[in-house]
């Protein structure tokens, strides 16, 4: 049998005790900033952030996309997009639903007898068992990412990605992840979009040019037949109209919780 000295056993060792300080420290990191976000709010402000968490409330943007893309860019290319984004949110939620979630098997905050004490929760909601990485922070970030790169309007940008940022610090505030689990899911969202975004462009090289001429108004196998694009990069009114959509989801979440505060 073969024996180790000391110093073999520094070398054989020294990575998994260097990776096991890290997640330490960063174990640490993520108590301290945790405790610094969760805090006992008033009862509005909890109910305000127990509705915004609710993944329902992306369905009136999915809603006012759709009928953007019908109306200036015709039903192919409402079609490849809404495929697209259906996709991406498949993704983006399976993936780290039943295969990142269960592999790292992390315990949400809420779950983790070292910092449950510590924290406040809403109506008791202490989430499922595992939390890394961030469903929501994921779905989230995947979505405005790919409205980016569809609409690539500032007003666009700014408003998808405050809603992005809300429904993560949601989940701060809620107590259910950690800031890295927030992190993680943000990256693998991002990623993702681009991912869908790349599957979008070759599904537009292939029909997008008869989606683009019926959007234009131009024979499909005429001359000049227009570059394929996504129509909605164009659109002005659909970009403001999808910004007004995610301010007025604010303020029926804000009246909302007023309501449920008075019961």
């Amino acid at each position: 049998m073969r024996v180790y000295g000391p110093t073999n056993l520094l070398r054989r060792y020294m990575p998994t005790i260097l990776t096991l300080a890290i997640l330490q420290q960063i174990q640490q990191i993520d108590n301290r900033l945790l405790t610094l976000i969760n805090f006992n709010g008033s009862p509005a402000y909890d109910q305000f952030w127990m509705l915004y968490t609710d993944k329902l409330t992306w369905l009136p943007l999915a809603v006012v996309v759709v009928w953007c893309l019908l109306r200036r860019g015709g039903w192919r290319h409402a079609l490849i997009v809404s495929v697209v984004l259906c996709l991406l949110f498949l993704v983006s939620d399976f993936v780290i639903a039943c295969l990142i979630k269960p592999l790292v098997a992390r315990p949400r905050p809420s779950h983790d007898v070292h910092v449950m004490h510590l924290l406040s929760y809403v109506d008791n909601y202490r989430g499922g068992r595992y939390g890394f990485p961030s469903n929501h922070a994921s779905n989230g970030f995947a979505i405005a990412t790919m409205l980016t790169l569809i609409f690539r309007r500032p007003l666009i940008i700014i408003c998808a990605f405050l809603w992005a940022i809300g429904s993560c610090y949601s989940r701060l505030y809620l107590g259910v992840h950690f800031p890295s689990d927030i992190l993680a899911g943000a990256v693998i969202g991002t990623l993702t979009a681009f991912a869908a975004w790349f599957f979008y462009k070759t599904l537009n090289r292939r029909w997008g040019k008869k989606a683009t001429a019926q959007a234009e108004g131009v024979p499909a196998d005429g001359n000049k037949a227009p570059r394929p694009a996504c129509p909605l990069a164009r659109d002005k009114s659909g970009s403001l109209l999808i910004s007004l959509v995610f301010l007025a989801s604010a303020t029926v979440l804000l009246l909302c919780s007023l309501v449920l505060q008075t019961r």
